[in-house]
């Protein structure tokens, strides 16, 4: 049965709206500020999320003795069945009395559930470099390359215990620019090769690592 959200969103007339490719399902996901943007993007990263839904539930609350409904961003689904209830919020709204009640509901509503409930800020998902270096690895990152290739700069990698990223172009001096770096930004993309991205902006003199949790299967 396909997904449907809790809430329609509707068209904006002032600020923005979009959607974003979740690419680990291929499903595109509806945000409502570019930092909810940011958390799909973000999400769609981290490993252990393997789903994202948008406006997943409305919940139902008494305040002052009025009805209210509450409608928060995302659920997540992780590997090992965990599930998330996410509130996004700008860090200069989070601490309003009326998001704080909507978090307490939240949680409570999480509690019966047996969910988890998170409210994430900037603080969270925008640190540093990391959203700059994400945009540029969902872009390069993501476009097709042979395994063959991958391998191979994997197999250089694995000789070293760390490497700036143009040393490792030069020992691969016989795959031709594009597709190595494709290779490199896939890998870095699929967490099989370790990177600061938060602090670095990614370059030539990023410092890469082998990463052992991140290795591919090689049923792949």
């Amino acid at each position: 049965m396909p997904y449907k959200p809790a809430r329609k969103i509707m068209p904006k007339r002032k600020g923005f709206r979009g959607k974003e490719p979740f690419l680990k399902t291929g499903d595109m996901i509806h945000w409502e500020s570019f930092l909810e943007r940011n958390f799909i993007r973000l999400a769609d990263f981290d490993v252990q999320v393997e789903e994202i839904f948008y406006q997943p539930v409305c919940i139902h609350y008494l305040l002052n003795g009025k009805k209210h409904k509450y409608f928060p961003d995302f659920k997540l689904i992780l590997k090992d069945g965990r599930v998330f209830i996410i509130e996004v919020k700008s860090l200069r709204f989070k601490n309003y009395p009326s998001n704080v009640i909507k978090y307490e509901v939240g949680r409570k509503f999480c509690e019966t559930q047996r969910w988890h409930y998170e409210v994430f800020t900037e603080e969270e998902i925008n640190p540093g470099y990391l959203q700059t270096n994400l945009s540029l690895l969902r872009h390069l990152g993501t476009q097709d390359v042979s395994d063959k290739i991958m391998d191979h700069v994997l197999e250089q990698l694995k000789q070293k215990t760390e490497i700036y990223l143009f040393k490792l172009r030069e020992s691969c001096e016989e795959i031709n620019e594009e597709n190595f770096y494709k290779a490199v930004y896939q890998l870095i993309y699929l967490q099989e090769i370790s990177t600061d991205l938060v602090n670095v902006k990614l370059s030539d003199d990023s410092v890469l690592r082998y990463s052992v949790e991140g290795e591919r299967s090689s049923c792949s």
